[in-house]
């Protein structure tokens, strides 16, 4: 895996990751309130690293960090977050016990899985699947395969030009054979 990730191309299954949406009128702002970096400096199409903290009274009792994640930006009113796996059930209490009225926090984790391509040679290989490839680091984009909708994020995480790529488990394994036999 070392080699392919640093001479060509690696593909991973990373579906164990958290997938969560937070929608609604103020959801931005609401994750302003819970998260160390501020959504404002991203933009729609944007992408963040950033931390969920625990409240805390006096630091010393308790507070800390509930995970470090990463949180896409489509719009004010609409997030999708990447918790790592086994902090996922943990980020959605907090957030769905500090959510106000009107801000949805949607647990996605059975439904979405993510293939992560990775390597100098995924942007060939995500070109080669008819997906957006030229976006920036920290950045997504939308796309199609076989009608369901995919997304194509560019925040790698071996250190190389990498892509992952979420998408409905109903289309996963087809998505993998398919990046396979490319």
């Amino acid at each position: 895996e070392h080699t392919a990730v640093r001479s060509a191309v690696g593909i991973f299954d990373v579906s164990h990751m958290g997938k969560v949406r937070i929608q609604g009128p103020g959801a931005v702002a609401f994750l302003n309130d819970l998260l160390t970096n501020d959504l404002d400096r991203i933009t729609s199409g944007q992408a963040q690293y950033t931390m969920l903290c625990k409240e805390s009274e006096v630091l010393s009792e308790s507070g800390g960090v509930i995970d470090d994640l990463i949180v896409y930006r489509w719009a004010d009113d609409d997030i999708f977050m990447v918790p790592n796996a086994s902090n996922a059930p943990s980020v959605v209490a907090a957030l769905r016990a500090a959510a106000p009225a009107g801000v949805e926090i949607v647990d996605l984790h059975n439904d979405l899985g993510i293939i992560a391509v990775q390597g100098p040679r995924s942007k060939a290989l995500i070109e080669s699947m008819g997906m957006p490839d030229d976006h920036d680091y920290m950045t997504m984009a939308e796309s199609k395969f076989r009608g369901e909708p995919v997304t194509v994020c560019r925040t790698g995480y071996t250190g190389e030009h990498g892509y992952e790529l979420v998408a409905p488990v109903s289309v996963l394994v087809e998505l993998w054979d398919a990046l396979l036999a490319r």
